[in-house]
């Protein structure tokens, strides 16, 4: 257990402890909650809007089930887009 004071604008400090067993660094973003008078703070990535699709649970099973077949062997790979087109398109 840590003990920090809160400063001037309500700022706290990390302790290095706590700040290198969780890996946060100057410019990382956190995330706090309050659960039954209880502060909780996790450290968050923070996607780009125009990347957040990626990260939806239906985009996270389509890449799992590629990933598979690509093990499995179900899948082909192409070094140009066009020869990928044509195996499509056939």
């Amino acid at each position: 257990m840590s003990l920090v004071k809160v400063k001037s604008k309500f700022q706290i400090v990390i302790p290095d402890d706590v700040r290198k067993k969780l890996k946060v660094n100057v410019g990382d973003t956190l995330q706090i909650d309050e659960k039954d008078g209880t502060l909780l703070v996790r450290p968050v990535i923070v996607v780009d809007k125009a990347q957040a699709y990626f990260w939806t649970d239906e985009w996270q099973k389509g890449e799992k089930d590629a990933e598979a077949a690509k093990k499995k062997g179900d899948s082909k790979e192409f070094k140009k887009a066009d020869e990928a087109v044509k195996w499509l398109r056939s």
